[in-house]
């Protein structure tokens, strides 16, 4: 479709150079237009949330303004009540006083509150407990029964009279009654209080509509002020704030608004606007988009912000045409096109510029491939130092090896690998052609020493068939010996085995003999106590006989002195005499144990000398043991230490054994690569043949080259 590289790759810039500012265009246009939407409902908001305000301190004054009104109302009443029992209780005192029947009495008091007046014509009236009328200004009521009468609104009032004028000792009633000589009920407060006296319950009111207008006219003036103060406000361009109330009266419309505003229908819904955007503030929401048509038959859109003030029942809103938030991001989204547009057409330039000036340098280069291509290296050659691209590939080559080449580009590259190329080939191809020659004689000169090396590689085959043999015998005969030291290895290990387990039951010995030395002279020691011990036991006896002795002497004497008593001593002379006999059978005794003792000592003197020669046998024996197993621990550390060496001669026979293998192995496979080497060269005489061929057809190609002699 497009004639050169230069025209396609300015037309792709140029498409992602619209598609990027399209983007950009729509991204903004949306950004803003979000932003801008965002912003106005904010200024609305903010708008409406100072109205509130407004009306919120407008709402508190009219309402201390009815508190007050009617607090001063209330106390009005309640005193000319206090004025008109007091009167009562004067007739029923002229009756108690008895100046006055009952009958009079009561009769005095229905005239007086049928004709008592007080403010604005208000009245008193007497009713029974039963709420019977018995007296009031409307003679029509009077003998009516009221208890279950309702007002306008269908307030059953009777009750709440009789319970505030009876229970409570009074108290205040609310409800809608007609004036006197007229049919339409106003707003009335009631005093209702009792008079025990003749179980009366008597009341008195006010009407209220002169506070409801007041405070309406307040109102009013509330809605005058804010129509003055929103007719300065404005949002967008024709944006205005409106109150509407709960029942969808338009209190103050936007400035410049149709009569007809709060019957605008939403083309959204097919109800007014003024309904939908109640709903919206009743459900404590803010926006509302709709459509309405205007008196030109036109639709337009527009967004609307509501919010509803309780105490009033009122509600701010605004109305703003969408078209009017949205003009100022149209107008800079036509701004911002004209100068994209205008950088769009500057970049395009510049990029066709710029890419003209990459793409003549690859236009000459393309050029000299295609000369390369017909054979011809010369035109190719001449292509650059021509002034096709103005004089561009001339500088660039001339600036090979330069300071000026750190400057080249990608394209600068380009072409010096070209002009390399150029060179290279050029100087190959005209080699190629110098060789050929050189290659077709080598070709038959390798063809015959290939025939001799034919014959050599048979030889060498038959050589090493027998080598092989050989290596094969060395090779049985070393791992026969290997076997043999392997054996001898294990015969040494198993003797270090049972001499190093002779040093252990050597050890275990000569431990037992220790323990039987050491007990050996336990027993020595204990002897020797025994002993000395028994040596005690004589020196006892010795000293029992003599204390014996002395008791014999005592009892001859005690015999002596019985003698001498007469009469009145035998009976202790009985006793000496078996005192004697006592000494002398401990003596007996003594004498034996004496005897007892002596074998025993001398038994003991034995045994203790015999302990001693076997203790000192004992360590005879384990200074013997000790001797003998360092005899044998040197034993068991030479053959360990020769087993070490028979390890070491059985580890080279292995190795000599594998080495004799691996050149068992070594000449088979020598063997084969000498038949191998044989068939490659009968395979390489073919090869050199095909190789002559091939040279004589490159040099046939090469002749068609048309290349600059060196």
């Amino acid at each position: 479709m497009f004639r050169s590289i230069s025209t396609r790759i300015s037309y792709i810039v140029a498409a992602v150079v619209v598609v990027s500012s399209l983007v950009t265009l729509l991204f903004i246009s949306t950004s803003l237009r979000e932003d801008n939407v965002t912003a106005q409902g904010r200024t609305a908001r903010n708008t409406i949330r100072m109205g509130l305000l407004y009306l919120q301190e407008g709402s508190q004054a009219i309402e201390r303004y009815r508190e007050h009104a009617y607090a001063d109302r209330k106390q009005a009443i309640k005193d000319a009540m206090d004025i008109f029992i007091s009167e009562l209780d004067s007739l029923y005192g002229l009756y108690k006083a008895g100046r006055l029947s009952e009958h009079d009495a009561k009769e005095a008091a229905y005239n007086l509150a049928r004709t008592t007046r007080f403010f604005n014509n208000d009245y008193f009236f007497i009713y029974t407990e039963k709420l019977k009328s018995l007296a009031h200004p409307d003679r029509s009521i009077e003998g009516h029964v009221l208890y279950d009468a309702v007002d306008k609104n269908g307030y059953a009032f009777g009750p709440d009279m009789v319970r505030k004028a009876t229970r409570e000792g009074g108290g205040y009633v609310h409800l809608w009654w007609t004036r006197l000589g007229d049919s339409n009920p106003v707003p009335k407060i009631l005093y209702m209080k009792g008079f025990p006296q003749w179980n009366w319950v008597i009341g008195t009111g006010t009407y209220v509509d002169d506070i409801e207008a007041s405070v309406n006219s307040q109102k009013q003036g509330l809605i005058d002020d804010l129509r003055k103060g929103f007719s300065k406000i404005r949002l967008a361009d024709t944006g205005r704030l409106f109150i509407f109330d709960d029942h969808k009266n338009v209190l103050v419309p936007p400035l410049g608004a149709a009569q007809n505003f709060g019957q605008n229908i939403n083309l959204n819904t097919g109800k007014t606007v003024i309904h939908d955007l109640k709903e919206i503030g009743k459900l404590g929401e803010w926006k509302l988009d709709y459509r309405v048509r205007r008196r030109d038959g036109e639709e337009v859109e527009r967004q609307s912000y509501v919010r509803y003030f309780a105490p009033l029942g009122w509600y701010v809103a605004s109305t703003v045409p969408v078209a009017e938030i949205y003009a100022p991001v149209s107008e800079l989204i036509s701004k911002q096109a004209i100068i994209s547009l205008v950088v769009l057409i500057l970049t395009i330039w510049v990029i066709y510029y710029l890419i003209r000036r990459i793409c003549q340098p690859i236009r000459s280069v393309s050029k000299a491939a295609f000369y390369v291509s017909q054979g011809d290296l010369r035109k190719a050659r001449k292509v650059f130092s021509s002034a096709t691209d103005k004089g561009h590939l001339k500088r660039v080559v001339e600036s090979f090896g330069t300071e000026g080449e750190k400057g080249f580009d990608e394209v600068d590259q380009l072409v010096k690998s070209i002009h390399t190329m150029l060179n290279t080939l050029n100087s190959l191809v005209s080699q190629v052609q110098v060789s050929g020659d050189q290659v077709t004689g080598s070709a038959l000169k390798l063809g015959s020493a290939i025939s001799q090396l034919e014959a050599a590689v048979e030889n060498q085959a038959a050589a090493t068939q027998e080598l092989g043999s050989t290596s094969r015998e060395i090779s049985a005969t070393s791992q026969e010996l290997a076997r043999t030291m392997n054996e001898s290895t294990q015969v040494a290990v198993s003797t270090g085995d049972l001499a190093a387990q002779g040093m252990r039951d050597l050890s275990v010995m000569g431990q037992t003999m220790d323990a039987m030395r050491d007990a050996s002279g336990g027993i020595f020691t204990k002897l020797s106590v025994i002993n000395s011990k028994a040596a005690n036991i004589s020196k006892v006896v010795s000293s029992i006989s003599k204390i014996s002795e002395q008791i014999n002497l005592l009892s001859l004497n005690a015999a002596i002195e019985a003698e001498k008593a007469g009469e009145f001593g035998q009976g202790f002379s009985v006793v000496a005499r078996e005192i004697r006999r006592l000494a002398d059978q401990t003596a007996m005794s003594t004498l034996d144990i004496e005897k007892i003792v002596s074998e025993m000592l001398s038994a003991v003197s034995s045994g203790v000398m015999e302990m001693d020669k076997f203790r000192q046998q004992v360590e005879n024996g384990v200074s013997n043991v000790d001797t003998l197993g360092s005899g044998i621990s040197g034993v068991v550390d030479q053959v360990r230490s020769l087993s070490p060496q028979f390890e070491s001669v059985n580890e080279g026979m292995q190795n000599q054994s594998e080495g004799a293998e691996q050149i068992s192995m070594a000449m088979i496979q020598l063997s084969e690569t000498s038949i191998q080497t044989k068939d490659a060269l009968v395979d390489f005489i073919s090869i050199t043949e095909q190789l002559s061929n091939s040279v004589s057809l490159l040099e046939e190609e090469v002749a068609a080259f048309k290349v600059d002699k060196g």
